[in-house]
């Protein structure tokens, strides 16, 4: 049973236990769903219990179901633009120390300090925001039975949780652009072949990036302006995706005008995109020599060394590399991040390719001491680094051709708040609407304001150009 479940379950059994035999004079006004309510959506006491119950084992959940957020330290010191509204952090970065040093005969002069350069950063935090949604029928029974009620929320919850990983994980590893793909069809139709995952040319797998069911929206420019076919026929929904060796092929219901080869795809539907910088910052942005992301926190990587992680040609003949991750390669790049950084990464993330290429490479040190027992097959991977020991983390939706070697202890996980279900007109459902009127359909909306962040990126390093490995 998932973690999310059990603790549902768990909760479920208190408050009924609550509500059957409640102690003495205690009151529970949030129990009462059948209650008379001053609620403008007149859902009584449901709105309560679902924040009560559901706000923090969804925040929960997302972070300790994903395969990357639990590596990234939280922080909760978040400053709000009283003009604007947005919710930043500003952090103070060294580049060059205040201090003077060097060696003098008696009566000389003594060193003089020179002027500390410090820059600070600015990181905007970005708004997730999730929706689930029952049909007029289903609210008046769930509102009237709290049995009812804690069953719809074990069955839909669950899902949102799945939903907002798929998106949060490919977000981690993304650099904020919020590109999924990029079309590569010469007369692009419903059979739609795409390449390039994030964007990024080179990078394979980018079906990983997609789930059938959602709705997916292009342009030409990768900042997302303008839109193809902006408006009510904006997006494409994606019904099935066919991959082979050579291709993916997004199987869409209908292709919005105008849409080219080398178009950007981005998620969105007809009534929104998450184009123009509207997600957090991932791993391909923070870890970054420039190529990809030449503006990293509101600082120039041009014009800071230390800005610029150590980069790491994983196909370069010069070096000894033929694109298969191995041990001489990630020893290799470790050194290069301590000599020239100070960085000392800890942990490896790869993809299941690459972590197969470093297994290969470790078998022939294999020794079988006793041949009338043996396993094989492949357990928990990690290399050693001189000083410490830095455990390989794989992730699906990583591109075979990357790989990161990361000092966690320079990734920062801003946060403000958890999962808040959003409530401001008095109640989180409301009613359902369109061009036509009003339906009979209810929707709560939630928010989770969240950015990623390294204040350190040449202590980390990145290896690209790697081949698959079969």
């Amino acid at each position: 049973m998932r973690r999310f479940e059990k603790v549902v379950l768990g909760l479920v059994s208190v408050l009924l236990a609550i509500y059957v035999a409640p102690a003495a004079g205690v009151a529970i006004p949030w129990l009462a769903f059948a209650g008379e309510t001053t609620q403008t959506s007149g859902t009584g006491g449901i709105n309560e219990a679902m924040k009560i119950i559901f706000n923090e084992p969804i925040f929960n959940n997302v972070v300790s179901d994903s395969e990357l957020l639990d590596l990234f330290e939280e922080d909760n010191n978040v400053k709000t633009e009283e003009t604007t509204g947005g919710r930043y952090i500003e952090t103070a970065q060294y580049f060059q120390l205040p201090a003077g040093v060097g060696a003098r005969k008696e009566g000389d002069y003594i060193p003089v300090a020179g002027a500390p350069l410090i820059k600070n950063a600015r990181v905007y935090l970005k708004k997730v925001q999730g929706t689930v949604e029952m049909s007029g029928d289903v609210m008046r029974r769930v509102r009237s039975d709290r049995g009812a009620f804690l069953d719809w929320a074990e069955r839909a919850l669950p899902d949102l949780v799945t939903r907002l990983n798929n998106e949060l994980d490919r977000m981690t590893l993304g650099y904020g652009a919020g590109i999924k793909a990029r079309v590569n069809d010469a007369s692009p139709d419903t059979t739609l072949q795409i390449d390039s995952a994030m964007g990024i040319a080179g990078l394979e797998d980018a079906f990983l990036q997609f789930l059938e069911g959602e709705t997916i929206v292009f342009s030409v420019a990768a900042d997302g302006s303008p839109l193809r076919s902006a408006g009510s026929s904006q997006s494409a929904k994606v019904e099935s995706i066919t991959q082979s060796a050579t291709e993916t092929i997004l199987n869409i219901d209908a292709l919005p005008t105008g849409v080219a080869d080398n178009d950007y795809i981005f998620p969105g539907d007809d009534s929104g995109s998450s184009v123009d910088d509207r997600e957090f910052m991932g791993l391909t942005g923070m870890v970054d020599d420039g190529s990809v992301l030449a503006t990293f926190q509101n600082l120039a990587r041009g014009s800071y060394t230390l800005w610029n992680s150590i980069v790491i040609d994983g196909d370069d003949g010069s070096l000894g590399f033929d694109g298969t991750l191995n041990e001489d390669m990630l020893i290799y790049a470790d050194d290069e991040t301590f000599v020239k950084g100070g960085g000392k990464p800890d942990v490896v993330v790869t993809s299941r390719s690459g972590a197969r290429s470093y297994w290969k490479s470790l078998k022939g040190d294999k020794v079988l001491n006793d041949p009338r027992s043996f396993t094989g097959g492949k357990g928990k991977l990690s290399v050693l680094f001189s000083d410490r020991e830095a455990q390989l983390r794989v992730c699906r939706k990583m591109p075979p051709q990357l790989c990161f070697g990361l000092q966690t202890d320079t990734f920062k996980r801003w946060t403000l708040g958890g999962w808040e279900w959003d409530d401001l007109t008095g109640a989180i459902w409301n009613r359902v609407t369109d061009g036509t009127g009003r339906k009979d359909v209810f929707y709560a909306v939630g928010n989770l304001y969240k950015q990623l962040g390294c204040l350190g990126p040449r202590k980390s390093f990145r290896i690209e150009d790697l081949v698959r490995v079969a």
